[in-house]
């Protein structure tokens, strides 16, 4: 959410808003101490706790709370910012005057703005699965303009107004509970090196002396687990699996522990493959390294810096027409759902990449001036310290018509990955990969032998091109989503 990490504590819409008031007042007063000027302020709290245990062991029961505030000023073309801990007047009037004495050491930038308050013949965003969805620039209850309609079942997805309520003291028992079950699961388990569980929640409110108005509050719960496993040789392998929710009830403990137990098994007793070009399978786990570099070649700044090799490819084709990629910030209980974007524009879902077929890049208000066009509500920020900038938020491959199995089971010769190494090294100007893997041979159609010590290399345009099985297993990791798919051949070395 806006002020917070979208995975950590993602939104849904309050219907009024202390911290609104505030943003409404704070405006007033600087319209009166600089009438010419034009600003947005940006308010933000949130708390989290948590419980972990290691080696068997409570390692910690841990909270947090934090608040404040972002302030941007808009003067002849000149754009400052500040922020600071705290939500008060005295402190955002601070702040105010920080950014004034900054304003005259600044170039103008004709391409500074904040977006503008939507009114009732604003485009409205199209409602998913005939659900009644909020429309562009909706406010619940009178909190700014627009058609106020509000999509009741989608805010309800986003809060669980039960984390928070007691202490985490019963989470011992579960927790160790679960660490019984992991250890007892496989007989090459050592250990459960970590456990653990989090909750969070928080509220942000946007508003620009433009009249835009937006306010938002979230919640979210995960649980994570780290399993040490050995070989027959003493070889050991740690497995990984995690869980976010925006409500507690939408855990499973276990089904992180089958999945951690699995994952550090599964690369247990590994040998090495032959360098050849092979077909390559890739988990939903280890495919959100590549939707994560994919979904940066969408950011409008990185292709208008000249750091995309999408730059200029709108209307082209650059994957397999099994392949559409897309962002859906109204995805009921997406780890980086919301209804409005870190600017407060309204969000709506964007199809980036359509069979195939490039259609979409990452917005907010400044790079969409910079290419004459509207913001498409793509604005993140990390926290109120920091300055918006385009981004996904819930972004996936969409699910095919084959079951994993089926994949499998029609590849002659190929690798299933479940771990890369190096993806971040990869230079997106070029889109050139050479990453180290780790996985599962398959030769006739079945899962044969561990592989480690690969390396797989190829560009990620004729990566996507070549895919020609896509599953239809979508899973979700955080914020990113996919299906198991398969690449026809790669070079694996």
């Amino acid at each position: 959410m806006p002020g917070l990490n979208h995975e950590s504590a993602p939104r849904s819409k309050p219907g009024t808003s202390p911290l609104l008031d505030l943003a409404c007042e704070s405006l007033d007063w600087i319209r009166k101490r600089s009438g010419r000027v034009e600003a947005e302020v940006y308010l933000a709290r949130g708390e989290e706790r948590g419980i972990e245990m290691r080696n068997g062991a409570l390692e910690s029961i841990q909270s947090a709370g934090s608040e404040g505030v972002g302030l941007r000023v808009l003067d002849e073309g000149r754009m400052g910012f500040a922020s600071a801990g705290g939500l008060d007047l005295r402190t955002i009037r601070g702040i105010f005057d920080k950014i004034a004495e900054q304003m005259p050491h600044l170039e103008p930038d004709d391409k500074a703005g904040f977006p503008p308050a939507p009114g009732p013949s604003a485009q409205r965003p199209k409602a998913r699965d005939g659900e009644l969805d909020s429309r562009q620039g909706a406010v619940p209850d009178g909190l700014g303009t627009g058609v106020a309609v509000r999509d009741r079942k989608f805010e309800a997805s986003l809060w669980d107004g039960s984390l928070f309520s007691g202490s985490l003291e019963p989470w011992v028992e579960k927790l160790a509970e679960a660490q019984a079950k992991a250890l007892s699961a496989d007989r090459r388990v050592r250990s459960v090196l970590r456990i653990g569980y989090g909750e969070s929640r928080g509220e942000v409110v946007i508003a620009n002396t433009g009249g835009l108005r937006a306010a938002e509050r979230g919640s979210s719960a995960t649980l994570g687990i780290n399993v040490l496993a050995a070989g027959e040789d003493g070889e050991l392998q740690v497995g990984a699996a995690f869980e976010a929710s925006r409500k507690k009830s939408g855990l499973g403990l276990d089904r992180i522990i089958k999945d951690g137990v699995w994952r550090a098994t599964a690369l247990l007793d590994a040998c090495k493959l032959p360098g050849k070009r092979r077909a390559v399978v890739i988990d939903p786990w280890v495919a959100g390294e590549l939707l994560d570099l994919v979904s940066e070649l969408l950011c409008a700044d990185s292709v208008q810096r000249g750091r995309s090799l999408l730059a200029g490819k709108e209307g082209s084709r650059v994957a397999s027409q099994l392949v559409t990629l897309v962002d859906d910030p109204r995805r009921r209980g997406g780890a980086a759902s919301s209804i409005y974007d870190d600017e407060g524009c309204a969000t709506s879902a964007k199809t980036m990449v359509d069979e195939g077929v490039l259609k979409e890049f990452f917005y907010d208000t400044y790079t969409a001036n910079m290419d004459g066009r509207p913001s498409n509500a793509s604005a993140s920020r990390g926290s109120y310290k920091g300055l918006p900038g385009p981004a996904p938020s819930n972004f996936y491959l969409a699910a095919g018509e084959s079951a994993r199995d089926e994949i499998i089971s029609q590849t002659k010769d190929g690798l299933l990955v479940l771990e890369i190494l190096g993806m971040h090294m990869t230079d997106p100007a070029s889109g050139e990969i050479s990453v180290g893997a780790s996985g599962i041979a398959i030769e006739r159609g079945r899962l044969t032998r561990a592989v480690k010590g690969c390396m797989i290399s190829g560009n990620i345009i004729e990566l996507m091109k070549r895919i020609d099985m896509v599953g239809s297993d979508l899973t979700f990791y955080g914020s990113l989503g996919s299906p198991t798919f398969r690449i026809s051949h790669m070079t694996v070395a």
